[in-house]
């Protein structure tokens, strides 16, 4: 499947940002995922992912979705994130978002982290608000393009 773009700062996906999460994003046109190992630095307590960065890593996830989907380019207005298990520093876990309704002014989308088991270790709904074409534009121009990525042409009308 394709990847998403990165920018180089992005705490979720930047690849220079040395206090960041690292991932990269895929997509298939309808969902976005992730692949997620946290580790030490990701911990709130001993042996256990602080929920901070789940809800960030969830935050990214479900607001690609309405993106891939509608086009455009949107940021957050709520979040919300059920802690159903602990994770375990060092399981490995799939982070995924898809977009369940979009208003001309709101877009929601939902998303889950998953292990290879299938256990649920937290789910999120959000809400978001679609960027103008104009700050769309402004966003696309400091995003990392390369040859596994989303063609430009793709990602904004």
């Amino acid at each position: 499947m394709p990847e998403l773009p990165n920018s180089k700062s992005c705490f979720v996906c930047g690849d220079h940002n040395p206090a960041g999460l690292g991932v990269r994003f895929e997509t298939d046109g309808e969902q976005v995922w992730t692949s997620f190992v946290p580790h030490e630095k990701h911990m709130g307590y001993a042996g256990v992912t602080h929920g901070g960065v789940i809800a960030a890593v969830l935050d990214e996830t479900m607001g690609w979705a309405p993106c891939v989907v509608e086009k455009r380019f949107c940021v957050s207005v709520e979040i919300s994130v059920s802690y159903r298990k602990s994770l375990p520093i060092g399981l490995p876990v799939t982070v995924r978002g898809w977009m369940t309704s979009s208003t001309r002014r709101i877009w929601e989308a939902e998303g889950d982290i998953r292990d290879a088991e299938g256990t649920v270790f937290a789910t999120g709904r959000g809400r978001f608000i679609p960027m103008t074409a104009e700050k769309s534009a402004e966003v696309m121009a400091y995003l990392q393009f390369g040859p596994s990525t989303v063609p430009r042409g793709d990602l904004v009308k």
